[in-house]
């Protein structure tokens, strides 16, 4: 079959790949559409805690597929057997790690909205314990999956929320979603007034996309019992947390990946993202290729394209 094949960890080519076949509860399914996604490429690379087999395997973690029987399904980055992935004609997954993908979506929107809305809806639900009134500051909203958690923070019932990045294009979009408030992180002086300001006093919730200074900085604004819910490190690996920030307010600091959360919770968020796309209720930009155009998509990703890359087996 043909795949977008890891045989180094610089780039993916495309090219044969031997077929799945079924073993030990895993079944193949025909693969509609792959999302490539930053967790993909470090993955690929072997610089992420999820590790791939030595030798070639096929790239990707996610996707949406058809089983023998015709359901359309999306599999999550725990379901692919390695060595294989996402990113080729047919894959080999754990049926336990997929959900039914409703109908009235497209297959490459459904695709997009896997790693990106699901990290967004259920980092405020389900890690982050959002309650409805609360008071909630996106750092890295003006990514894919940051503007996806300004309509859900909203849809969730957030009494206010701070949409905060470095694209001041897209975070004039992001208030066009429903942010009350934005903070440009590469024009304020002091980030802790600047979040302080926005959100008129405390914050309760914070999705962090972005770690670092801007995260730290954070940290000094939440109210008692406030959560910081990380999941991304695009402005720094590493957090500084001076002990008295910790317990002056006794808050979380909560790593986060949407796969540990039980099935059941992912599939319905996954159909309510499915919901909102299908109105034209999330900001979702998808640049859908065939498969053999992975070199393409890979250095569109590079290159910060705020486009959802994603790719359909030719």
């Amino acid at each position: 079959m043909q795949a977008a094949v890891m045989k180094d960890d610089q780039r993916p080519v495309y090219g044969r790949f031997a077929e799945p076949q079924a073993i030990d509860g895993a079944v193949v399914v025909e693969v509609l559409a792959a999302a490539l996604t930053g967790l993909d490429k470090v993955v690929a690379r072997r610089v992420h805690y999820v590790k791939m087999p030595d030798g070639p395997f096929v790239l990707g973690r996610e996707g949406v597929a058809r089983r023998s029987d015709g359901r359309r399904i999306y599999f999550n980055l725990k379901a692919p057997v390695a060595p294989f992935g996402s990113m080729a004609e047919r894959t080999l997954i754990d049926p336990q790690c997929a959900f039914a993908v409703p109908d009235g979506v497209a297959d490459d929107t459904a695709a997009a909205l896997g790693n990106a809305g699901l990290a967004a809806w259920l980092g405020l639900s389900w890690r982050g314990r959002m309650r409805p009134g609360e008071t909630v500051l996106i750092l890295g909203a003006t990514g894919v999956s940051g503007l996806i958690a300004v309509t859900a923070a909203k849809r969730l019932g957030a009494g206010r929320v701070i949409a905060a990045g470095r694209d001041r294009e897209a975070l004039q979009r992001a208030g066009r979603l429903g942010a009350d408030e934005i903070v440009d992180l590469t024009a304020a002086a002091d980030l802790v007034a600047a979040y302080r300001d926005a959100a008129g006093g405390a914050v309760d919730v914070v999705v962090d996309y972005v770690y670092g200074a801007p995260a730290e900085a954070a940290l000094e604004v939440l109210a008692t019992y406030g959560r910081l819910v990380h999941i991304g490190t695009r402005a720094g690996p590493a957090l500084t947390v001076p002990g008295a920030t910790m317990r002056r307010t006794c808050i979380d600091i909560m790593g986060f990946g949407y796969y540990h959360a039980p099935i059941e919770i992912q599939a319905e968020a996954y159909a309510e993202l499915c919901r909102l796309a299908a109105a034209g209720e999330i900001a979702l930009d998808v640049e859908t290729r065939p498969l053999s155009e992975i070199g393409a998509a890979w250095d569109a990703h590079a290159a910060n394209s705020r486009r959802r890359q994603v790719l359909i087996p030719d």
